[in-house]
């Protein structure tokens, strides 16, 4: 066990002290505006923390770790390409300033002012559903992050993931996006500090040098250029390229942190401070995935090696601290997206269908309900799905599901006046496509013939699906104006 009776201190203390001021939060929920983006009232520096911690969780220290250990330094290029999707939105205010502008609590909401109730509602199921699916693997990486560096061993894999899910699920449905915003900024802290004692630590005892030597050792050139690596290509570059600003605007757990800002130039800056600092945090773990290859070698399994190291490493004290750090994050994203998806399910799906505006006390307790019903969901299919190519591609796939329609949607319905209903509903219906196809087909991959492969190419998918959606929206607008005349808003 490599947790010892002090970092048990700190991590109870922590955890207590998180849900205590979470739970204590639901004072401040007067009204439906507050429960789902804090009343609008979040400032640049609250935002850009929360954001930060919303964006940053132990699955993502897992996905970016296991991509450093099986990929080497090329992965790094990620970090570059996410910076510049978020300092574009950052720096023009791209898609969130008019969303923000026109006081909306989720994306489809804009589908129904623009394109009619009928697009909100199939735009909503497939925000849910590809949100749901994407955040699925969350809580079982979770899980093998803390039984492996906590030394629990993996029969206390399915007690850890259950502990998880009853902490952050008790304080965001208690107190909402409040809560989520306020234990946002402490868990930005904490995650910060985190960071920086693991990495000192990592470097301390794995070095630069065989660090480097080990990745051109075991993957040449391919170690460093993402390129020539199998794993990225131009495919995988170019639907990033795009992706890092698309998925980063109409991600709803991140663009309700620009719905609950003051006002959209606040929103703007939000992501541009937010844009700063995701390169190194992108970075770090998966340079802590390259230390985790050179200690332990190839031959160790690719998604434990990181959290492995991280536990071998860290001494007493300094583990329970990092932990907390890493739960502090975890904490931040699943209290933003369950949030958000229970949102969108409420708002989006059941309301239209229903055919009725519901009162504020009956949204928020539906919202409730289905918060803990998206925690029963990701705890069984985390310990029930196999999780195709690496968990990385795995989540940008899922958010492709409904980013790409979402792209083509707002984009187009925000800043392109011939934008009507059949486009948007063509957007969305070939946007999800590829995705979709892929999840489908990698289950029967064995027997597809070998000119279809590429089908269950995780990257072409990916990039097929932004150009089918912007595909689908230019096309199904301009031959139906007549028909349908665009709304202008």
């Amino acid at each position: 066990m490599n947790f010892q009776p002090l970092d048990w201190c700190i991590l109870v203390a922590y955890l207590s002290g998180s849900m205590f001021i979470g739970i204590r939060a639901r004072k401040y929920v007067e009204n439906m505006e507050g429960y789902f983006v804090a009343g609008r009232r979040v400032k640049v520096a609250l935002g850009s923390a929360t954001l930060i911690a919303t964006e940053i969780g132990i699955v993502t220290f897992m996905y970016f770790g296991q991509l450093g250990f099986v990929s080497g330094f090329s992965c790094f290029l990620l970090g570059i390409i996410g910076l510049i999707g978020y300092m574009v939105i950052g720096k023009t205010g791209f898609i969130v300033s008019g969303l923000r502008a026109l006081k909306i609590v989720t994306i489809p909401e804009f589908y129904e002012l623009k394109y009619g109730r009928g697009v909100r509602l199939l735009g909503g199921i497939l925000l849910f559903l590809g949100g749901v699916l994407n955040m699925g693997i969350f809580l079982k990486m979770d899980g093998v992050f803390l039984t492996q560096t906590m030394g629990l061993g993996q029969g206390m894999l399915l007690t850890v993931m259950t502990l998880m899910l009853i902490v952050v699920v008790s304080y965001t449905v208690l107190g909402g996006m409040f809560s989520v915003v306020i234990t946002d900024y402490i868990q930005f802290v904490v995650l910060s500090v985190g960071m920086l004692i693991a990495t000192a630590f990592v470097i301390s005892h794995v070095g630069l040098t065989e660090m480097s030597a080990t990745v051109m050792r075991q993957f040449g050139e391919n170690g460093v250029n993402p390129v020539t690596n199998p794993r990225f290509g131009w495919s995988f570059i170019l639907w990033m390229l795009i992706g890092s600003v698309a998925i980063s605007a109409l991600n709803q757990p991140a663009a309700s942190k620009s719905f609950a800002s003051e006002s959209p130039e606040v929103g703007r800056k939000v992501f541009l401070y937010t844009g700063i600092t995701l390169a190194g945090r992108y970075m770090i773990p998966m340079f802590w995935g390259v230390a985790a290859l050179t200690m332990f070698g190839p031959a160790a399994d690719s998604m434990m090696a990181m959290p492995r190291l991280l536990g071998a490493v860290v001494p007493t004290g300094m583990l329970g601290l990092m932990i907390a750090g890493m739960l502090a994050a975890s904490m931040s994203t699943y209290s933003a997206y369950m949030l958000a998806w229970s949102s969108v399910a409420t708002r989006d799906i059941i309301a239209p269908i229903m055919k009725r505006e519901f009162s504020e006390r009956v949204t928020i307790l539906l919202t409730r309900i289905i918060t803990g019903m998206i925690g029963i969901f990701i705890l069984v299919f985390g310990l029930w799905y196999e999780i195709p190519a690496t968990a990385f591609q795995y989540t940008a796939i899922t958010g492709a599901m409904y980013a790409a329609g979402a792209f083509g949607c707002v984009a187009a319905g925000l800043y392109w006046k011939k934008a009507n209903a059949v486009g948007a509903y063509a957007s969305l219906g070939f946007g999800a496509l590829a995705p979709v196809g892929f999840l489908v087909l990698d289950f029967v991959k064995s027997s597809l013939p070998p000119g279809l492969l590429f089908l269950v190419d995780v990257n072409i998918s990916g990039f097929l699906s932004f150009f089918l959606a912007v595909g689908g929206m230019i096309v199904g607008s301009l031959l139906t104006q007549r028909s349908h005349p665009p709304v202008r808003l």
